[in-house]
């Protein structure tokens, strides 16, 4: 009986790296998880070798892979396959892609996380009736990714979709890439943390307060989120600022690019509509007509599989579209 084709989509983040097979209607047939070495790239490249290799294998007879899809956080220059720079793992101008080919005897595409995250859930999960599409990955930062066409947008350097760092508070705080008030200094899990502990020390926070004993400092998000699902006014305001700047973000990006929909993914999507809810309403008010009325901000269904998803879908796209 003849194997039905399949990719291997990988995706390598900071603390693990994810691979699995991947029938053509986003199927998982099979996947495995391992802790992200952070030692040198040798040895991460070494891990991530024989993790595609463990999922090939266990995958005979099941599945025929037609080639490997990786998604990975940072950087990632498309056309070289390489990874130029990656904040929480060992890459600096690594050509990963022509490695992984040679090592694994298969094609490869390599891409950036929040790219294929919006190419997963193009291909598998809420947006798969659209063509025009941002996504946005709300985490510690904000990854984004944008399809137009039904094609990614890599821009003439295929370094586009930073959206996490248009500015949209002059006088914002400073963030990590130089600049003030970038997006994700203001409506991220890191915003999340910054504001409540600014509103400890304001007023005493309310139940963040008590839960971090008064001290700032001990403030976590998975707090603050605790705090607003149990009622608390201050947990809640301080999600309502974030809503409000995602909104502002939000407005930008749909007067841009005319999107069908916005896909808001990662940790911070988690929390639902104590974030999306303010961050809709300031659309409506500030949003031109008929953009506001055609773009739709729904959360992912894809989770965290969204990037290994998209990368299983980048191959079938690339290598074998039959």
């Amino acid at each position: 009986m003849r194997s039905r084709t399949a990719a291997i989509g990988v995706d390598i983040g900071g603390t693990k790296i994810a691979a699995a097979t991947v029938d053509r209607r986003g199927k998982i047939v099979l996947s495995r998880t391992i802790p992200t070495p952070l030692q040198s790239s040798e040895v991460a490249i070494d891990a991530i070798t024989r993790l595609i290799e463990t999922v090939k294998t266990a995958s005979s007879g099941r599945v025929e892979p037609v080639g490997i899809g990786i998604a990975a956080a940072g950087t990632v220059d498309w056309a070289r396959g390489a990874i130029v720079q990656s904040p929480n793992l060992p890459f600096s101008d690594i050509k990963l892609r022509a490695i992984i080919e040679k090592s694994c005897g298969l094609p490869t595409v390599l891409d950036n996380d929040a790219n294929l995250a919006t190419f997963g859930e193009k291909h598998y999960g809420t947006a798969r009736d659209a063509n025009h599409i941002v996504g946005l990955t709300l985490g510690t930062g904000i990854g984004s990714g944008i399809i137009c066409d039904g094609r990614l947008y890599r821009g003439a350097t295929g370094s586009a979709a930073e959206l996490g760092h248009m500015v949209i508070s002059a006088s914002g705080p400073r963030c990590t890439c130089g600049s003030y008030g970038c997006f994700e200094e203001m409506a991220s899990g890191r915003a999340l943390v910054r504001f409540a502990r600014a509103r400890l020390v304001l007023d005493g926070g309310g139940l963040i307060g008590e839960m971090a004993g008064g001290d700032p400092a001990r403030v976590t998000g998975p707090m603050v989120t605790e705090a607003a699902r149990q009622g608390d006014v201050a947990a809640n305001e301080v999600f309502a600022e974030v809503g409000f700047w995602l909104g502002i973000g939000i407005n930008n990006i749909i007067n841009i690019f005319n999107p069908e929909i916005v896909v808001i993914d990662g940790g911070m999507a988690e929390v639902g509509e104590l974030v999306l809810a303010p961050a809709r309403a300031v659309v409506a008010e500030r949003t031109l007509s008929p953009n506001k009325y055609v773009a739709k901000i729904v959360r992912g269904q894809l989770g965290n599989q969204a990037g290994m998803l998209g990368a299983a879908a980048l191959v079938f796209e690339t290598f074998d579209a039959g």
